[in-house]
């Protein structure tokens, strides 16, 4: 799993319609969500979709958290790191994305995209501006109902960096939030 993380990544997406699945600009077909969760799960507090049982998985050693979630305009957010290592493991719940996965998929050909297993049913796509990986950074967003979506975001420690897929990563702490905002829904 992750030796450590430190980067972010954040996107936007749009609503998929009961009918059939929006096409994004590209033609890509935005994947359905079956089983959505309720999409209030993501007004609510970053730093508590990961337990800290969760995040002692991620990290070889116990990592500095965020005192409490920042609001950054289009989410809120919450980062685990362990500065020494460069690793870092975050989480936003990006309340700007009205039409949930949608709006990642809307920005496809405009920087890095990658469709990845879904996690427990919910589709995952890796994005961002560029593509992060060979530095050992990767953001991932996940769909949770058709108007709304989070991120994960990993960055692996200095030492881990060229060994692995941070995009991998990313999608192992995306199973685990998904795992603990069912919990709360």
């Amino acid at each position: 799993m992750l030796a450590a993380c430190s980067g972010t990544t954040g996107g936007t997406a749009t609503t998929a319609s009961s009918a059939a699945p929006p096409v994004s600009s590209t033609g890509s077909t935005v994947p359905a969500i079956s089983n959505p969760l309720p999409a209030s799960l993501i007004q609510g507090d970053a730093c508590a979709v990961l337990t800290a049982a969760q995040v002692g998985t991620l990290f070889s050693r116990t990592p500095t958290r965020d005192a409490a979630p920042t609001d950054t305009g289009v989410a809120k957010a919450c980062y685990w790191h362990d500065v020494e290592r460069g690793s870092l493991v975050g989480i936003q719940l990006v309340y700007a994305w009205k039409n949930g996965l949608a709006t990642v998929y809307a920005k496809q050909g405009q920087g890095f995209f990658k469709v990845l297993a879904p996690v427990q049913g919910y589709p995952v796509v890796a994005y961002g501006p560029s593509d992060d990986r060979s530095r050992g950074g990767c953001g991932v967003a996940v769909g949770i109902a058709d108007n709304a979506a989070f991120e994960a975001d990993v960055q692996v420690a200095n030492s881990a960096v060229g060994t692995g897929d941070p995009c991998e990563d990313a999608r192992k702490v995306a199973d685990l939030a998904v795992t603990t905002l069912k919990g709360g829904s």
